[in-house]
């Protein structure tokens, strides 16, 4: 067989791997440019100040909805969770020192007890002011009550007055207390806690990495991705060879 014949056998079988490796690749070819596209863009996209709230992807990368401890009051609702954040009426007021016990309503203001301070809100749901045991609170706080119409902390068994003005908790023994119950979150204001809750767990900028780099698909989609960069590279010498031997065959 000549030299001229069996390049020409070699050209028509780089030709003919060139063109089916390049219909195989092309859909990744343009997954890869979008999700490039978007990487390139991310500041102006504010892809990374885009929280993920999709339950479904959120399971997908394992991040659990923390449980919550709920109290109504007033036909107002706070609720903290287990990463002691608060939340007025499903939107979210900041940290609680622990886990919330309970929620009174003392004149115009709420008194919210965590394990750790004491919080007064206004109706507003803005902080007032906050008592922790640097103000001689008795910690941890295991129930809020009311006794009479003082408000009552339980503190290690013990009932303790609330006495705000002189910032002391005198034993209380004189009857029974009203203690602040836990309830269940109606269902709207539950999905409202939630999106807060998922607010910060995962931004759409590290989705589009992973799924730019292969690693969303798990360990089997990066290698996935690392043979199409090799057929890509094939692509790119097979192409030029056949560029230059069409050149030198028309020269």
């Amino acid at each position: 067989m000549s030299n001229v014949s069996r390049r020409h056998r070699w050209r028509a079988l780089l030709w003919r791997w060139h063109r089916r490796i390049g219909l195989c690749v092309a859909v990744l070819v343009v997954f890869l440019s979008v999700t490039g596209i978007l990487l390139n863009h991310t500041s102006a996209l504010q892809l990374a100040q885009q929280p993920v709230r999709s339950l479904s992807l959120l399971n997908f990368y394992g991040v659990d909805v923390p449980k919550t401890r709920s109290f109504s009051v007033a036909g107002h609702w706070f609720s903290g969770d287990q990463n002691h954040n608060l939340y007025y009426n499903g939107y979210k007021l900041g940290s609680c020192q622990e886990n919330l016990a309970g929620v009174l309503l003392v004149g115009d203001v709420f008194m919210v007890a965590c394990d750790q301070e004491l919080l007064f809100l206004d109706k507003e749901g803005n902080v007032v002011e906050r008592l922790n045991h640097l103000y001689g609170l008795p910690v941890p706080i295991e129930q809020l009550g009311l006794c009479g119409e003082s408000a009552c902390l339980q503190v290690a068994g013990e009932t303790l007055v609330v006495d705000v003005e002189q910032l002391r908790w005198p034993a209380y023994s004189a009857g029974e207390v009203s203690w602040s119950q836990a309830a269940e979150l109606p269902e709207e204001i539950r999905q409202r806690v939630v999106h807060e809750q998922l607010g910060s767990s995962l931004s759409w900028e590290r989705v589009v990495q992973d799924l730019h780099s292969g690693r969303f698909f798990g360990r089997w989609g990066v290698w996935l991705f690392d043979a199409a960069a090799l057929l890509f590279l094939f692509l790119s010498l097979s192409g030029f060879w056949i560029w230059l031997a069409s050149h030198r065959r028309r020269r």
